[in-house]
C-alpha cells in the first residue's frame, strides 16, 4: 500500500505540476514578452487572467465526464490540448494571439487538481487522504520553486518562446508518467452510474451544500490573492524593487517553498487541533500578515525586506490553506467525487483569474494594486473560515 500510494503521489503530482509550470516558469519573462510582442504590461499579465479562465472552464468538463469515463481518458486528452497549445505559444506573434493559446493551455493543463481531488477521494477519506493530498502537494511544491529558476536560465541561453517549447516537452513526460504509474480508481460500478448530464444540477446543489461552500469558498479566495500574487510580483519586484529576474526568481522561488512547508506542516497540526482549526489558523496569518504590508504600503515604508517576508507568510498560509479546504470539502462527496472536485477547482481559479484581471485594470505602476487585492482576500478568506466553519462536526454524505 504505501509503494503504490508513493507510485500515486508521484504521478498525480506530476500532472498537477504542469499548472505550476506554465503559470510560473515564464513570470520572469513577462516584462520581456511585453516589450517583444510590443504589448502592454497589463495585456501580458492578463495572459495570466486567460491562462486561469481557461483552467476554471476546463475542471468544469473534466470533472463530471472522468466520473463517467474513468480519470486516465481525461487526462490524456488535457496533455493533448496542453501540448498543442504550448506549441501555439511558440508561435505567438502579438498579445492577442498569446492570450487565446494561454486560455487553450489553461484549459489543457486544468486537467491536474480536479483529477488528484478526485482520485485521492476514489481510493481515500480522512486522515488517509489529507496524508495523501499532502503527499502530491510535497510533489506538486518542487514547482514552483524549479519553475521560476528553470524559466530564468532559459532566459540566460534564449527568449520566452523556448520557455513555452519547454512546456510542451514537459506535458509529453507527464503524459508517459501517467500511462505508466497511475491506475484507473474510478470503480466500473461508479462509471457505470455517472450521468455527466446531470453536472449543472450537482454544481448548482453544491453551491448551496452547508457541507460543501464554505470550504470551498475559503480555499477560493485564498487562491484568488495567490494568483494575483503569481500575476503581479514579477512587475513589482523587478520594476518597482528593481530586482534582476533571476533574483526576482530566487525570491519567488523560497516563496514556493514557504507553500510545500505550509502544506507538510498543515497534517501535524490538524492531529492537535483539527482540520478546521488548521485553516482559521492559516487563514488569520494570512490577512495578519496582508493587513500589516497593506499598513507599510500606505504609509510609504513596504521596502523591499518587509515586502519578501510578508509575502513569505503570506504564501506559506494559503500552502497550510489549500489541502486541508479540498479535504474538507471532498470529505462528504464520494460518489460524484469529480463533479465536487471540478466546482472546487474552478471555483479557486475563476477567483484566480478576477484577481488576476483585477491586477492589471488596476496597475498604476507601483505595489499598491497587488498588495491591495492580496490582502482583500486574505481578509474574506479569514472572516468565511472563523465565521461558517463550525465546530468539529463530520459532514453527512450527499445522496445521489
Amino acid at each position: 500500500m504505501q509503494h503504490k500510494n508513493t507510485a500515486l503521489a508521484i504521478a498525480l503530482g506530476a500532472i498537477c505540476a504542469l499548472g505550476p509550470f506554465a503559470t510560473d516558469m515564464y513570470v520572469a519573462a513577462m516584462p520581456q514578452m511585453a516589450e517583444d510582442l510590443s504589448a502592454t504590461d497589463a495585456s501580458i499579465q492578463l495572459s495570466m487572467m486567460t491562462y486561469f479562465a481557461g483552467f476554471t472552464l476546463g475542471q468544469l468538463f473534466y470533472g463530471p465526464v472522468s466520473d463517467k469515463t474513468g480519470r486516465k481518458p481525461m487526462i490524456y486528452l488535457a496533455l493533448v490540448i496542453f501540448i498543442l497549445a504550448s506549441a501555439g505559444c511558440v508561435f505567438s506573434t502579438s498579445a492577442p494571439h498569446l492570450l487565446i493559446f494561454r486560455f487553450l493551455q489553461g484549459i489543457g493543463g486544468s486537467i491536474g487538481m480536479v483529477i488528484a481531488t478526485a482520485t485521492i477521494r476514489d481510493v481515500h477519506t480522512g486522515h488517509a487522504a489529507a496524508r495523501l493530498m499532502s503527499r502530491v502537494v510535497l510533489v506538486l511544491g518542487i514547482a514552483p520553486v524549479l519553475a521560476p529558476l528553470l524559466g530564468s536560465f532559459v532566459l540566460q541561453i534564449g527568449d520566452w518562446r523556448l520557455i513555452f517549447a519547454l512546456l510542451g516537452a514537459m506535458g509529453v513526460v507527464v503524459a508517459v508518467i501517467a500511462a505508466t504509474l497511475l491506475p484507473e480508481t474510478r470503480m466500473a460500478e461508479l462509471r457505470a452510474k455517472s450521468r455527466p448530464s446531470t453536472a449543472l444540477h450537482w454544481y448548482a446543489r453544491l453551491l448551496f451544500t452547508r457541507s460543501f461552500i464554505p470550504y470551498a469558498g475559503a480555499l477560493a479566495l485564498a487562491q484568488g490573492g495567490f494568483f494575483a500574487y503569481i500575476a503581479g510580483s514579477s512587475f513589482v519586484l523587478i520594476n518597482v524593487y528593481g530586482l534582476s529576474p533571476m533574483a526576482y526568481a530566487i525570491v519567488f522561488s523560497l516563496n514556493a517553498i514557504g507553500i510545500g512547508l505550509g502544506a507538510q506542516l498543515a497534517p501535524r497540526i490538524a492531529e492537535r487541533i483539527g482540520v478546521r482549526g488548521v485553516v482559521k489558523l492559516n487563514a488569520t496569518a494570512y490577512a495578519g500578515a496582508g493587513l500589516l504590508l497593506l499598513g507599510l504600503q500606505l504609509s510609504g515604508l513596504a521596502g523591499l525586506i518587509p515586502v519578501c517576508i510578508l509575502l513569505f507568510v503570506m504564501v506559506m498560509a494559503v500552502g497550510g490553506i489549500m489541502p486541508t479546504c479540498n479535504i474538507l470539502a471532498m470529505e462528504a462527496h464520494g460518489a460524484i467525487s469529480g463533479t465536487a472536485a471540478a466546482l472546487m477547482g474552478a471555483l479557486g481559479f475563476g477567483a484566480g483569474a478576477l484577481g488576476s484581471f483585477a491586477i492589471g485594470i488596476l496597475d498604476d505602476g507601483t505595489a499598491l494594486p497587488l498588495i491591495a487585492v492580496m490582502t482583500a482576500c486574505a481578509v474574506a478568506t479569514a472572516l468565511v473560515a472563523v465565521f461558517t466553519f463550525g465546530g468539529s462536526r463530520v459532514p453527512h454524505e450527499v445522496a445521489v
